[in-house]
């Protein structure tokens, strides 16, 4: 299998820390690209042109992250991401989309702070704020009760605050969510999260 990524996307991230996480990553050919390069060949691959996506040995495209993910743990050997059935996997699943919330609203919102004054819709930044605001505000008050190890929830939440901290979207965050402040330090220890973590600058 080949999966395109780029460095920073925390989706594209996602998938590398579920391959790691299952000792997977090894068999994967990764493909770090440009967003350049995304505009002038993914959509051959993907129609939406979004990453990550999935080559598989068949010719087969497969995308994007909760599909990816969900492919990775299927041929895991031991340790699973996903819990097989029952509430847990619907609690983990549910988690994952909260993350994947979170991380898409992260995206939107650096992307229109990093607009000129003039350019700026502020009622834009207003929506994905109050998202972004809600949502780590879930995860303060819930992050006693992540699971140890990390699932596919907390990978995918890991991810977002990954990259809403190297964009710098939300100030403070730590001071205002230190329970998930602290649980964010502890799991970025694990090698799969330290190694992967988005290139400043």
């Amino acid at each position: 299998m080949k999966c395109y990524v780029t460095p920073s996307s925390p989706f594209g991230r996602k998938v590398r820390i579920a391959a790691a996480e299952t000792g997977q990553a090894d068999s994967i050919q990764w493909e770090f690209i440009t967003p350049a390069q995304r505009t002038e060949s993914i959509p051959a691959i993907n129609p939406l042109g979004k990453i990550p996506v999935a080559v598989l040995d068949d010719g087969a495209a497969v995308y994007d992250s909760p599909v990816l993910c969900a492919l990775i743990d299927s041929t895991a050997k031991d340790r699973k991401l996903i819990p097989p059935d029952g509430p847990a996997k619907w609690k983990a699943l549910t988690l994952e989309a909260l993350g994947d919330g979170l991380g898409e609203s992260v995206v939107a919102l650096s992307q229109e702070l990093a607009k000129p004054d003039d350019k700026r819709a502020q009622a834009v930044v207003d929506r994905h704020a109050g998202k972004v605001k809600a949502a780590l505000a879930w995860c303060d008050a819930n992050a006693s009760s992540f699971a140890d190890p990390p699932g596919i929830g907390e990978i995918a939440v890991c991810c977002a605050l990954g990259y809403m901290e190297l964009r710098d979207a939300v100030p403070g965050w730590k001071q205002a969510c230190p329970a998930l402040a602290k649980w964010y330090e502890a799991v970025n220890k694990r090698p799969a999260f330290a190694d992967s973590a988005p290139p400043k600058g």
